[in-house]
């Protein structure tokens, strides 16, 4: 085997690896239509430029057929990759989506570096005092009116940069609880002032791909401290229908 070869060979390898992680992630954390919104774009191009390029680069240059430290030199070629390939998956699984949060007007996309443990600990329902590993939990928020001081502490919270209502797990409740209050707020996909033709045009399309007729459907807005992008809903009971890359 030539060099040349050996890394295509390791390339082939590579492209098994990276393409095993980055289904993955968009299967469960980013939807395709979530990738630019969470920016997580720049982390796949990461975990794919180190390992689709550094290794096999490095393997072609020091690939000699009979050379006595070439199974010393493709081990630590092997190891800085699974480095770096570390490396990258944590960061990736650092931020991971892990709740979807429906406030009264918008969906708020929560990621696991923004969730301080003590306050997760606070959740009243079990099943939100973890973090997940696979798709963002879907939920939604009850705000505490009838409380003054907890509805100071929220707005305090907010304007101090320590996290709105959306990471607070106290007050997470079933997505099903929150999505009539969400409803009010969901507009229908047709042009009206402020919206540009090129977003109800995706948003119609979308629609479309997720097998439903557009009339069918309501959108909201998806917010998140890295970028914004719409979801829509069924117009009756909120159930989700998709994800779609339009910044409304």
């Amino acid at each position: 085997m030539n060099r040349w070869k050996a890394a295509f060979t390791h390339l082939l390898i590579s492209l098994t690896v990276v393409g095993s992680v980055a289904g993955y992630i968009i299967c469960f954390w980013y939807p395709i239509p979530l990738i630019p919104m969470a920016r997580a774009d720049r982390l796949l191009e990461l975990i794919a430029g180190v390992d689709l390029i550094v290794g096999p680069l490095l393997t072609l240059l020091v690939y000699k057929p009979g050379k006595p430290s070439l199974r010393f030199d493709l081990t630590v070629i092997g190891l800085l990759q699974a480095v770096f390939l570390g490396f990258g998956l944590h960061s990736v699984y650092d931020s991971r989506p892990v709740f979807l949060v429906a406030v009264p007007d918008r969906f708020e996309l929560v990621f696991a570096n923004e969730i301080d443990p003590g306050r997760l600990s606070q959740a009243k329902n079990p099943k939100f005092r973890t973090l997940g590993y696979g798709k963002p939990v879907l939920l939604g928020v009850e705000f505490p009116r009838s409380n003054k001081d907890e509805m100071q502490a929220i707005l305090m919270s907010a304007v101090t940069g320590s996290g709105d209502i959306q990471m607070m797990p106290k007050y997470y409740v079933d997505y099903a609880k929150a999505a009539p209050e969400l409803l009010k707020h969901a507009q229908p996909l047709t042009a009206a002032s402020g919206r540009s033709a090129d977003a109800v045009t995706a948003m119609v399309a979308a629609a479309k791909r997720y097998g439903r007729k557009p009339e069918e459907l309501r959108f909201v807005p998806i917010a998140s401290s890295r970028g914004y992008a719409t979801m829509l809903i069924d117009a009756k009971t909120g159930a989700l229908a998709g994800p779609v890359n339009a910044d409304l």
